[in-house]
C-alpha cells in the first residue's frame, strides 16, 4: 500500500475509535442532544445581550438567591419581589428576557437567552 492508503485507514481508524467513546460525538447530524454555551459555568444560564454583552445566572437556594457571573467578577444577588439585588445592583428575569443593572454606568439591556441548539 501506498502511503495515502496508510493516511487513509489511520485517519479512519481514528473516526471510529472516538465513535465508540460515549462522551465525543464524531457525526453530530440528526442527535436530539442541546448543546450548552461553550465556556458557560455548569449550573448556569447565558443571557446575551445589547453591545455583544453577556452574563451567567446560577439560580441557588430554590432560587431565592441569583448568582451573576460576569467575565470580570461574581457576585450574588437576593430576591427582593419580584427581582433580585443587593443593594447596588439589580437584576430582572420575566420568562426567558433579563436586564442587569450593576452599576448606572454597567448595565445589561435586551438580555436573552439564547434558543438551543440541537445536535
Amino acid at each position: 500500500m501506498n502511503n495515502l492508503n496508510y493516511r487513509c485507514l489511520a485517519a479512519v481508524s481514528v473516526v471510529m475509535m472516538l465513535s465508540a467513546c460515549s462522551s465525543v460525538k464524531v457525526w453530530p447530524f440528526g442527535a436530539d442532544e442541546v448543546v450548552t454555551v461553550p465556556g458557560a459555568p455548569a449550573n448556569s444560564t447565558a443571557y446575551f445581550c445589547e453591545k455583544n454583552k453577556k452574563f451567567f445566572v446560577r439560580m441557588l437556594d430554590n432560587g431565592a438567591t441569583a448568582w451573576v457571573i460576569l467575565p470580570e467578577r461574581e457576585f450574588a444577588l437576593a430576591k427582593s419581589g419580584s427581582t433580585f439585588s443587593n443593594g447596588v445592583s439589580t437584576l430582572t428575569i420575566q420568562g426567558q428576557e433579563a436586564t442587569l443593572i450593576v452599576t448606572p454606568e454597567n448595565t445589561y439591556s435586551a438580555c436573552s437567552v439564547p434558543a438551543p441548539i440541537k445536535k
